[in-house]
């Protein structure tokens, strides 16, 4: 009976690290295809992370002072947007006194960070196979979907552009977790390269001209962490990929369209045609910053972008045609002009301090280290450079995948330095 009873407590002190590892695979793997999947990710480390402290409650304010000392800049900045938010309802009679609720699980990245500090790197790693998954899934999708045309709808979106930046970024978690990968045979990084060339295939068949221009620079990123290949293979691989690009850029009719009709809008916009695709991208940029420069500290606060969008068409500053949007098309814009500087600053708390986190793991001489470091890095600059010309933080499932992807590779860089001797123990 004793036996049964000691087996039964193993179970139930492993079910949080069950719970946590299954919530970082799930995530990547069916964020695309199933619309509740990002919510039950997020839903399963906050439960790993309360059942880790029950589990053991004498432990649980040490290790939570010990957190908060290591990571404090980075919970701070994680929550720094629903609380910009929070701030700009005050300030704005007109705009909803609530937080959206996919903005408020950033208040809450602490426990899920709390939940994946308790697993060990091996099991931090998972999530590579969920990234693989994703890709191979995207691929799928983007076949089914988009071989014919730009549906309105894909898979668990509602756009095809984040749909691309997020199936291209889970294609390069793949190609990166290459250096994870010591001691694997060639089958398991076959599925990784499989898994990297998938992303890639389903952010050029969303045909996003925002995440395209971002390839080279994510892919300059995961090879030049590779440093314990050699500059010469480096580099090498490096030509390969930029000529894998230009052949796909001059041969294929779709991409020459894409980036033809680019150049043609910007012309029309010249002489003064305005309702092209690129012409009322300018004018939302346009509104935007007047939003921003009536109201610099709050913004016009969320919720209120379009009807202030048709107060400035009222003025004869837009057309009516860019008064149908709900976004900016920019990150920074849209965040500056619903939420004003708090917003603008939120925003670059939201990446730039997990980057310079990402920054100093890639730059170690461990190559564990640097790999996690290379795929955090490129999670942030490449949501920096989607937001350039889209709001990739308006979707909930976006802004989970974002807060859970940096929370896994700060728990990894965490435990990574502890089996090193370099971190104190959680």
């Amino acid at each position: 009976m004793s036996g049964l009873t000691q087996r039964g407590r193993t179970l139930l002190s492993s079910a949080p690290a069950a719970l946590a590892v299954f919530g970082i695979a799930v995530l990547p793997a069916f964020m695309l295809s199933v619309r509740g999947a990002a919510f039950l990710s997020f839903s399963l480390l906050l439960v790993a992370a309360f059942w880790s402290m029950l589990a053991a409650p004498a432990e649980v304010l040490s290790r939570l002072r010990t957190m908060w000392r290591e990571h404090r800049w980075l919970i701070l900045a994680m929550a720094a947007m629903p609380t910009a938010m929070l701030v700009s309802a005050q300030l704005n009679p007109a705009a909803p006194r609530s937080v959206p609720f996919a903005y408020g699980r950033l208040w809450l990245f602490g426990l899920a960070l709390f939940a994946l500090l308790q697993l060990r790197p091996k099991q931090l790693e998972s999530v590579q196979w969920g990234c693989v998954a994703g890709a191979l899934a995207s691929v799928v999708w983007a076949y089914l979907e988009l071989r014919i045309g730009r549906p309105d709808k894909i898979g668990a979106f509602a756009n095809t552009i984040p749909f691309g930046n997020l199936s291209l970024l889970m294609g390069l978690f793949s190609l990166i977790s290459i250096g994870w990968s010591k001691g694997d045979g060639w089958p398991l990084i076959a599925l990784r390269l499989l898994g990297g060339g998938a992303g890639l295939v389903a952010s050029y068949m969303s045909q996003s001209r925002g995440g395209w221009v971002a390839i080279p620079v994510l892919l300059l990123i995961a090879v030049a962490t590779l440093r314990h290949v050699s500059w010469k293979k480096r580099v090498a691989a490096l030509l390969v990929f930029f000529a894998l690009l230009a052949a796909v850029c001059v041969s294929s009719s779709m991409v020459r369209a894409r980036f033809d009709q680019a150049v043609s809008d910007l012309h029309a916009y010249q002489a003064g045609q305005t309702n092209t695709s690129v012409g009322i991208r300018f004018q939302l940029w346009k509104a935007a910053t007047l939003m921003l420069t009536r109201h610099p500290l709050a913004g016009v606060g969320r919720g209120q972008f379009e009807p202030a969008l048709k107060a400035i068409h009222a003025e004869g500053l837009i057309t009516k045609e860019a008064t149908a949007f709900e976004h900016a098309h920019n990150e920074f814009l849209y965040n500056g002009a619903t939420l004003g500087m708090l917003g603008i600053g939120a925003l670059l708390a939201l990446y730039l301090v997990p980057a310079a986190y990402f920054l100093r793991a890639a730059l170690c001489d461990d190559r564990v280290l640097r790999t996690t470091g290379a795929m955090g890095l490129t999670l942030c600059v490449g949501f920096v450079l989607f937001g350039l010309t889209e709001v990739m933080l308006i979707i909930a499932q976006t802004v989970v995948f974002y807060s859970v992807m940096v929370a896994v590779f700060t728990a990894h860089i965490h435990r990574r330095r502890q089996q090193l001797g370099a971190a104190p123990v959680l």
